[in-house]
């Protein structure tokens, strides 16, 4: 009977993972495809710009979440879901308006540093591409926490063939024909995601309040007339309190996490010019895409998966082995592809002036092979109340990646060198993270095995 179980089990689950997938393919792939456009539409210096405003926006828009894309994946309600959407989308929109500020203010700080003027101009995107981020990123934890898998696919869909749109059709206005592409995705995101989310959490909020209003009558009539309401300010209080470690803790780790990743490309830019910072971003869109659409597929299923499992107790290590294991035969298989094929392939498909970012793929692909197994689980660590273990790697992997940067660069190392590094940095992150995750999910093995061992005492009847 349990294997029957699990065949059935597995079959559900493969469905689900090939739907999000599909969608992931279509949005991404059209990205892919466009890419040889893009270079001769636009040079280094605007995709390096681009690098600087995907890197910065996408550490502010993960810190302006305050952590609440975490928390709903394991809320207890819908009304606990509302009051962190709520909360997470005005902090959103307070962090974007204090960006803007700034972004207007440093201007022509941040053309001149990081060599690209079209910033100075540009500074407006800023604050859109971040508040475009963090809703993104709070919509879709909405959606996967639900399982809606269908409209998962329809989001990455959107996201790519928007993105893509803008970025062909808006070239003749120059550099922000590929730099507003990243909002421009996102927010067509968002709203290809809001139709059924909003309509199911409507019902769920509907189906809520009648609950609630037969409960209270019932209570009404068989208690005494005195009774205590419950203001939504109070509510909303006991949902952020009930969360406050995802709250306090997360925003950091989120931080800290998108600088890990994002933060080197900066310091590139800011050391070796926006043209070696070109180079090195085309390296980084072409591996990061295919590497991106799988890594999201899974981490968007698993994600629902674990939120459930975590808030039944039960215990995720074996999903968390079978999802190891076939992405490391993902990785492995995309690794062998690059280390024979890219310098080749770069200057077929981009033309002869991208070369070198054909072999600076050769050198990262290793960093990003281990990236597609750890990134999907690494969301255990905070679902299963392990906010510190993130936070503290999460500023470990940003120690590493920029350090071997700043390392290199200032000993006066070539940029090749300098990628090489890099990689060897993510690789040691992303094995460690792997083995924190082993340990936490074997910790909460062995507290869901006892609780079932051991159930708790029924309460004494009171008379």
């Amino acid at each position: 009977m349990r294997r029957i179980r699990t065949r059935r089990v597995r079959a559900r689950r493969l469905p689900a993972v090939a739907v999000i997938l599909s969608g992931t393919l279509i949005g991404q792939g059209t990205v892919i495809a466009v890419s040889p456009l893009l270079t001769r539409a636009y040079g280094p210096s605007d995709f390096g710009a681009l690098a600087v405003i995907t890197a910065l926006c996408s550490i502010l828009g993960a810190f302006a979440t305050t952590g609440t894309d975490r928390a709903l994946m394991v809320a207890p309600t819908d009304r606990a879901v509302r009051h962190l959407v709520l909360f997470g989308l005005t902090t959103s929109a307070v962090v974007a308006g204090a960006v803007g500020t700034a972004a207007w203010s440093l201007r022509d700080a941040l053309a001149a540093g990081f060599d690209a003027p079209s910033l100075a101009e540009l500074w407006w995107l800023f604050p859109l591409t971040t508040v475009a981020i963090s809703a993104f990123r709070i919509v879709s934890a909405t959606v996967a926490r639900r399982q809606r898998y269908t409209d998962l696919a329809t989001r990455n869909a959107v996201q790519g063939l928007a993105q893509t749109a803008w970025n062909l059709l808006a070239a003749p206005l120059g550099p922000v024909g590929l730099l507003a592409g990243l909002s421009v995705g996102r927010l067509a995101g968002v709203l290809g995601s809001l139709p059924g989310s909003r309509r199911r959490m409507l019902e769920a909020s509907a189906s809520a309040s009648a609950s609630a209003s037969a409960s209270a009558s019932a209570s009404a009539s068989a208690s005494a007339p005195a009774s205590v309401s419950v203001s939504r300010s109070d509510r909303m209080a006991a949902t952020l309190g009930a969360h406050r470690r995802f709250l306090l803790v997360t925003p950091w780790s989120a931080l800290l996490n998108v600088l890990g990743q994002q933060g080197p490309s900066v310091l590139i830019a800011l050391a070796l010019g926006s043209t070696s910072a070109g180079y090195v971003a085309l390296t980084m869109r072409v591996l990061g895409t295919p590497v991106g659409m799988l890594a999201d597929a899974v981490a968007q299923w698993s994600g629902g998966v674990f939120g459930r499992s975590v808030r039944s107790g039960t215990p995720v290590d074996r999903l968390l082995r079978r999802i190891v294991l076939r992405l490391a035969v993902a990785g492995a298989a995309g690794t062998l592809l690059v280390l024979v094929f890219a310098p080749t392939a770069f200057s077929v498909v981009f033309g002869s002036q991208w070369t070198l970012s054909g072999t600076y793929a050769q050198v990262l692909v290793p960093a990003f092979a281990v990236q597609v197994v750890a990134s999907p689980v690494t969301q255990l660590l905070s679902l299963l109340g392990r906010q510190l273990t993130q936070l503290w790697w999460d500023g470990g992997r940003l120690v590493l990646t920029s350090g071997s940067v700043l390392v290199t660069t200032a000993a006066g190392a070539s940029p090749g060198v300098t990628v090489a590094a890099l990689s060897a940095s993510m690789v040691v992150a992303y094995v460690l993270v792997l083995v924190l995750v082993r340990r936490a999910v074997r910790a909460h093995r062995i507290v869901a095995t006892s609780t079932v061992l051991t159930p708790p005492e029924p309460a004494l009847p009171v008379h």
